[in-house]
């Protein structure tokens, strides 16, 4: 698998069809901005598991844009996680229930360790952090709560020994909506079958997204520096600049990156088929 190739192919595919990713992108992104910009940590918390297939659109419109030869993206495709709830739902959420049973099972060190800040991270907080693992590309940090965790090093090194965990079963589960789309598979198929494709191909993956990486990492840069600069001066510029921030998201890295993804699937379950077929005749 030619890593290189799936990259300069994305990019081609994003810059010939632009003018149409940009807004049905920006239709999924938007609704999930409305769940974090929720006064109420709780309730903010409950709405994003409740829109967490949302994603399901940038889905639709990568595997559209890849299998169709003159595709036309609408509102059907950016906002199928909405129309086709029953049908994904159900993986999303379970895929999200896993990963946030690990992180809080790792995580049990640090609460015992925290017991005398408690009353500094409030509830609306530990939600906020729901949030953050639940649509991690919407998560704005609250600069006042992460001094406190600097103070601690065993909390820092739990949180990062989190953070690798969470990386790994997100990428593990990528293949996910793919195979839920393209399979009549259960939620549990589609994860024990993601699971088996992504053992092999792990790393590869992890080198596709390295290649990437300096695309989202100018986009938290910039968009950091312009909320903790403009937006926190009211609620008002907040959500401005949230919401204009979408536009450089998709352009930076959102767009090439979900197109990326679904070649990166479709050359794994061919290679991945391939060899199985190989290794059948050769038992005979």
């Amino acid at each position: 698998m030619n890593i290189q190739e799936i990259k300069q192919q994305s990019n081609q595919l994003y810059l010939r069809y632009r003018h149409q990713i940009i807004p049905e992108f920006f239709y999924v992104g938007y609704v999930g901005i409305l769940a974090q910009y929720l006064q109420s940590g709780i309730f903010s918390f409950f709405v994003s598991l409740f829109l967490c297939p949302i994603s399901h659109g940038y889905v639709k419109c990568a595997m559209k844009l890849v299998d169709t030869k003159q595709p036309i993206l609408d509102y059907h495709d950016s906002l199928d996680g909405i129309f086709s709830f029953v049908k994904v739902a159900p993986a999303y959420l379970m895929r999200k229930a896993i990963i946030l049973m690990c992180i809080l099972i790792c995580l049990i060190p640090s609460f015992l360790t925290i017991q005398n800040l408690i009353p500094e991270f409030s509830i609306e907080w530990f939600s906020s952090l729901g949030n953050a693992l639940i649509q991690t590309e919407y998560f704005i940090p609250q600069f006042e709560y992460i001094s406190l965790i600097l103070e601690n090093t065993f909390l820092v090194v739990n949180i990062i020994v989190c953070i690798f965990i969470y990386l790994f079963l997100t990428t593990l589960f990528i293949p996910v909506p793919y195979v839920m789309e393209l399979e009549e598979f259960s939620w549990t198929e589609c994860i024990t079958y993601s699971i088996r494709l992504m053992k092999k191909y792990f790393f590869q993956f992890i080198y596709l997204y390295i290649l990437y990486m300096p695309r989202h990492i100018l986009y938290w840069m910039v968009t950091g520096c312009i909320v903790l600069w403009i937006g926190h001066l009211n609620e008002f510029l907040m959500l401005f600049c949230i919401v204009s921030s979408l536009f450089f998201y998709i352009e930076v890295f959102k767009g090439r990156f979900e197109i990326a993804k679904y070649l990166f699937y479709q050359k794994m379950r061919g290679e991945y088929h391939e060899e199985d077929e190989k290794y059948q005749e050769s038992d005979y």
